[in-house]
């Protein structure tokens, strides 16, 4: 259940935010009525998502290709926004500049801000679509105990996030323009880094930038560290609820007692209305990181690796592998010393009557830390990712690098000079721990 949690209010809550901020900054330019086209472009966003995960076949490949162009695209967007709403604040305070703007034509800036909507909420949203399958196709039963609790915290997960970005929205209102800068930039901040490290990330997996020994100390504390990123955004919002409650009790109207009874029922009224809202976005400020942090806790358990198998090449330099012992469809480790004393892992996992996956114990994206089979999955200790047993011995995403093999009287048979290839990878791996 709090896995669930975990899953829908991360992202849900990212969602939520960019959605608020992005309303925040066109009450402020004087443009709310465009707040309906933020909306629209979230849920073209859904569409496209939807459309992305089941109609293309989600995979490894075609996620990082989508991942990264969505990513550079929010990136472009983002700027874009900044440079018209320093625009717009300029036609705001000086409305007959707009009318030689061509920015303030009605039409250029509905599709912008739909578009900038639908670039900075698709991948978040992709993540809440992927909950069905990622969460209820586990469980064995139509219904069961477990089924109902991954429920009930995926929906739990989902009303938090909407009541944040209604009280977000609602707290937001009697903001300054100062005020409102101090959280955004944080926010945009977090964003475009997240997103520049990502695209780097995978230009890097995909082989367009060489992954050479100084690009791997440089590139992994900020894989290490990517999961840091939601916290930014925390920090964004709990700088604004802040501000907001400064705010509140620096500038809050008396009752006076000159007011004619309506008058006061009205603004006492509104009073009790604030300090609810107020109240929702300060607690949920503290429930979401807590259940966050919890979860993070349980998630970021050191899960230590099976001993690897020591394995040695025989006169014709090369590892074999009965085939009697890896049939069982069991993850198998093995450890091969390479000539400069490396200990090169490799993995192999029977995938059919007559396929093995075979590939070292590392990949290109989290580098060496290994994987660990649980419930007759195969998955990466440092991501979490569950791997597609059948597509182990390819390339692509977070699969184990893919390992040359031959099939020899029964056995499996692999190269040692295949293993000693990969002997800078293996020498990493103290950055990982």
């Amino acid at each position: 259940m709090l896995k669930a949690i975990s899953i829908i209010l991360g992202n849900g809550f990212e969602a939520a935010l960019v959605i608020s901020v992005i309303i925040v900054w066109l009450r402020h330019t004087g443009n709310s009525h465009l707040s309906r086209w933020v909306f629209g472009g979230a849920g073209f966003a859904t569409i496209v998502a939807w459309v992305v995960l089941y109609a293309l076949k989600w995979s490894g490949p075609k996620k990082e290709t989508f991942t990264g162009w969505a990513m550079a695209v929010g990136f472009i967007m983002e700027i874009a926004f900044l440079i018209w709403i320093s625009k717009a604040r300029k036609s705001h305070s000086e409305p007959n500049s707009a009318a030689h703007d061509p920015w303030s034509e009605g039409r250029v800036v509905n599709i912008f801000i739909f578009i900038t909507a639908a670039s900075l909420t698709v991948l978040p949203l992709m993540r809440i679509l992927l909950f069905p399958s990622s969460i209820f196709i586990q469980t064995y039963s139509v219904v069961n105990t477990e089924l109902i609790l991954k429920f009930t915290g995926g929906l739990t997960g989902g009303i938090l996030c909407y009541i944040f970005g209604i009280s977000f929205l609602r707290n937001t209102r009697a903001l300054t323009l100062r005020s409102s800068l101090a959280g955004s930039l944080v926010l945009l901040a977090a964003l475009m880094l997240n997103q520049l490290f990502t695209v780097v990330q995978i230009l890097f997996a995909r082989g367009v930038f060489p992954l050479t020994p100084l690009a791997m100390k440089i590139l992994i504390p900020i894989i290490n560290n990517m999961d840091k990123y939601l916290y930014v955004l925390l920090g964004a919002s709990l700088i604004w609820t802040v501000t907001v409650l400064w705010s509140f009790s620096k500038s809050r109207e008396k009752l006076s007692a000159e007011w004619n009874p309506a008058v006061q029922r009205k603004f006492k009224a509104s009073v009790r209305n604030n300090r609810r809202w107020l109240a929702s976005v300060a607690g949920l400020m503290v429930i979401i990181p807590t259940l966050l942090g919890v979860e993070a806790i349980f998630a970021n358990k050191t899960i230590e690796l099976s001993p690897a198998e020591p394995v040695k090449p025989d006169t014709n330099h090369e590892i074999v592998i009965p085939r009697a012992s890896v049939d069982d469809h069991n993850l198998h480790r093995y450890g091969y010393t390479a000539a400069d004393g490396t200990l090169v892992r490799f993995i192999i996992i029977r995938k059919s009557e007559t396929m093995y996956g075979i590939g070292f114990d590392a990949c290109k994206i989290c580098g060496s830390s290994g994987y660990y089979e649980k419930n007759g999955k195969v998955i990466c200790r440092k991501c979490d990712v569950v791997m597609n047993i059948p597509t182990i011995g390819f390339e692509g995403g977070c699969n184990p690098i893919p390992l040359a093999y031959h099939m020899d009287k029964g056995n499996l048979v692999i190269s040692s000079s295949d293993l000693e290839k990969e002997t800078a990878t293996f020498q990493q791996e103290d950055l990982f721990n």
